[in-house]
């Protein structure tokens, strides 16, 4: 959740917004990312513009973000930066009550006043973290080695090209 003092930039009064393209830009960084009780990102520097179509039956959101975070290595636990380009669309439509229908498609009633973008600011940045964190250093190493297939030796003794009788007895079945 978005909390503090410096989080209400991020709230869009949509309910006096005219029925046209607004336009807004924010800069991300430290204090964003403190806002929220979290640890996957605690630092970074990014632009997000955002593209927002209001008319009489919904609510275009269009978000880019451009920039770098900062994350951990999850072999060397050595911080390095992560370039982040993305770019999101979210559909706000008017119903009865307020839930998300799809992971981009959210219901609000006609009478909500704000939109809270810094909360989709930073669940895009979230998605846009790659599960496997890997410093630059490390990453085409672990492509080499991604591409192994480990087996057991094969053991001679053993007679596999045998068939088991109970699968001889099942074909039998099968054929009548």
């Amino acid at each position: 959740m978005v909390s503090g003092k410096g989080m209400k930039k991020y709230l869009i009064d949509i309910f006096r917004m005219r029925n046209q393209l607004h336009q807004f830009e924010y800069e991300i960084d430290e204090v964003f990312f403190e806002s929220f009780d979290q640890d996957l990102v605690n630092n970074g520097k990014l632009n997000a513009k955002i593209d927002l179509l209001k008319s009489d039956s919904f609510i275009s959101m269009a978000i880019d973000l451009q920039g770098t975070v900062k994350l951990v290595c999850d072999r060397s636990l050595e911080e390095f930066n992560h370039k982040i380009e993305e770019s999101n669309k979210v559909i706000f439509k008017y119903g009865e009550e307020e839930r998300e229908i799809d992971h981009d498609v959210v219901m609000i009633t006609h009478d909500t006043q704000q939109i809270d973008v810094g909360q989709y600011i930073f669940e895009f940045v979230s998605l846009a973290i790659p599960m496997k964190k890997l410093h630059p250093k490390y990453r085409e190493s672990d492509e080499h080695t991604g591409s192994w297939v480990f087996s057991s030796e094969r053991n001679e003794d053993r007679e596999t090209d045998q068939a088991d009788p109970r699968w001889e007895q099942l074909k039998k079945l099968k054929k009548n």
